[in-house]
């Protein structure tokens, strides 16, 4: 099976493919260019989870919290757009026996959101600080076929896939103790719903992990080196664990002419190359229909584009692909936004060749209840080491002017004076995203105008 595969993703055939040979459909391979490019762009959710969940899990197994000791640096690859303001705490949660109850402790006040996502990244469930009384919580979550009764006082989280993914963040301020951070996190944990309230019981305890690990070739960068059967096979047996929604009926039809369906792949060596060759190029189509898309409504000021609805996607299969490739985990809008820009105020490419500020006038901060940061990534959403280990700046560790104003010097070499509200860049292109957490109403409907970032 390895001979499916590009190397950048030759490990995938051995932990994630169980290939059953099916006759190939009937489509014409110019049809099967096409479907496979949509089929692409329907799947590449579930299949960019599925090869996030296998990294995690090898490590650690489904069902135990991996908790950040601090916030990612450039090596941390996991999620792609990581943010630098929280801790994360992650756990892969399998519900397809029986559910499984996740606890959500008491973050002390601080800012949290503990993120429940299915298999396709759509979030079900978000206990956090916006929401009062959702913490300390324990919510059950149960998979698609199962009926029954839960314990009184637990809440049910109803998903629509049998792979679950928690991500929680719990925000690290600047001055906090990072052992009370560290002893919030490690009061998340999951039990199987036949061991709830059981003192015997043990759940299997977090793992502390250093952000500075490196974690191997990045999940959309291996995806984007799988061939057409390979990433279709994939898509197969995801399928076959989490089964399709209703909704997915249509394109599940159309898949089902090229022989690919829940559980039902293709046998590489006696697929006809010409259906291979359009699968191969379906799924280029489709990486490249992604990479250039600007998703219909989207607000553009001041060179920055807001992030539309993100978390409930229905069948809105381009967007949900996209918001997966460039910023997978994204909570739900009342939870945090994230405009985002590559240019500056002229509309020309940011890149560390220039100096830039951004300046916030004392009227014009951003509109939120919890908090806001500026955040450096390179072109394909990953931190840029820079000399002083600084990739976000935050609302609260800034300088402000006398009159309240707030300037961010954004360049390669260190500004003269204060570097308090220096945010380092590479010597290449780069982007911007501005996080708004808890955002208020002109947040929320992209009213905010977001100052430019204007070259010096």
């Amino acid at each position: 099976m390895s001979s499916a595969v590009r190397p950048a993703a030759g490990f995938l055939a051995a932990a994630l493919l169980a290939v059953t040979a099916v006759p190939v459909g009937a489509a014409e391979p110019s049809d099967a260019r096409a479907i496979a490019r949509d089929g692409f762009i329907y799947g590449y959710p579930l299949v960019l989870m599925e090869v996030t969940k296998r990294i995690v899990t090898t490590a650690t197994p489904a069902g135990t919290f991996v908790h950040m000791l601090s916030g990612p640096t450039p090596p941390f690859r996991v999620v792609v757009a990581p943010n630098g303001d929280t801790r994360y705490s992650s756990a892969w949660v399998d519900v397809s026996h029986e559910p499984q109850v996740l606890h959500v402790p008491d973050a002390g006040g601080r800012y949290f959101v503990a993120e429940v996502m299915d298999a396709w990244t759509d979030v079900i469930a978000d206990p956090t600080t916006r929401i009062p009384r959702s913490a300390p919580g324990d919510y059950a979550i149960v998979g698609p076929q199962w009926n029954g009764t839960l314990p009184a006082g637990v809440r049910a989280v109803r998903s629509s896939t049998n792979d679950v993914w928690v991500l929680a963040r719990t925000r690290n301020a600047a001055g906090d103790d990072p052992s009370v951070i560290t002893a919030i996190q490690q009061q998340y944990r999951i039990v199987p719903l036949s061991h709830f309230g059981d003192a015997a019981y043990q759940a299997p305890p977090g793992v502390m992990r250093d952000p500075n690990t490196g974690t191997g070739p990045a999940p959309p960068a291996l995806v984007a080196g799988m061939t057409g059967i390979t990433y279709f096979n994939v898509l197969a047996n995801a399928l076959a664990a989490n089964p399709p929604r209703a909704a997915d009926a249509p394109i599940i039809a159309r898949l089902a002419a090229l022989g690919i369906g829940p559980g039902k792949t293709l046998d590489a060596p006696t697929v006809d190359p010409a259906l291979r060759d359009a699968l191969d190029a379906g799924v280029r189509d489709g990486l490249a229909l992604l990479q250039a898309y600007d998703p219909p409504g989207v607000r553009h000021v001041n060179g920055w584009h807001w992030t539309a609805d993100t978390g409930r996607f229905g069948t809105n299969y381009t967007y949900r692909a996209f918001i997966a490739m460039t910023l997978l985990a994204a909570n739900l809008p009342e939870d945090a936004l994230y405009p985002e820009t590559s240019v500056d105020g002229s509309g020309a490419q940011l890149s560390g060749e220039h100096r830039y500020v951004m300046h916030f006038a004392a009227g014009n901060l951003p509109p939120v209840n919890g908090f806001w940061s500026l955040t450096l990534y390179t072109p394909d959403h990953y931190f840029v080491p820079n000399a002083i280990d600084r990739y976000t700046l935050r609302d609260t560790a800034l300088r402000r002017n006398a009159d309240g104003s707030i300037d961010v010097v954004i360049q390669h070499d260190p500004p003269d004076g204060d570097q308090t509200n220096w945010l380092p860049a590479p010597t290449g292109p780069f982007l911007v995203t501005l996080r708004l957490y808890w955002a208020r109403q002109a947040g929320l409907d992209a009213s905010y105008r977001i100052p430019p970032i204007e070259r010096r």
